[in-house]
């Protein structure tokens, strides 16, 4: 039963470490990010202020169609909504 017990621990620790590390280029972990993430690909939107927890992109970035954190300067022009 300690034995269960261990590995119970253990592994809510491991889990519970491995889920803060954000693993993609300029992103951040946060336990109060925005529910409505800054995108490229889709214009601003109203959104509920509501904690969401999770990798963002830092400061500056925002989030291409392929969810990587890039430059905001560097989305790719877009007309309607469409990209080029």
């Amino acid at each position: 039963m300690k034995v269960l017990f261990i590995i119970f621990v253990f592994s809510a620790i491991f889990l519970g470490i491995s889920a803060k590390n954000c693993t993609k280029p300029n992103e951040i972990y946060s336990t109060c990010g925005t529910a409505c993430p800054e995108r490229c690909d889709l214009k601003p939107e109203v959104c509920i202020a509501v904690c969401v927890e999770g990798c963002f992109c830092k400061r500056g970035y925002v989030r291409d169609a392929k969810n990587n954190c890039i430059l905001k300067k560097d989305c790719p022009q877009q007309t309607n909504n469409i990209p080029f």
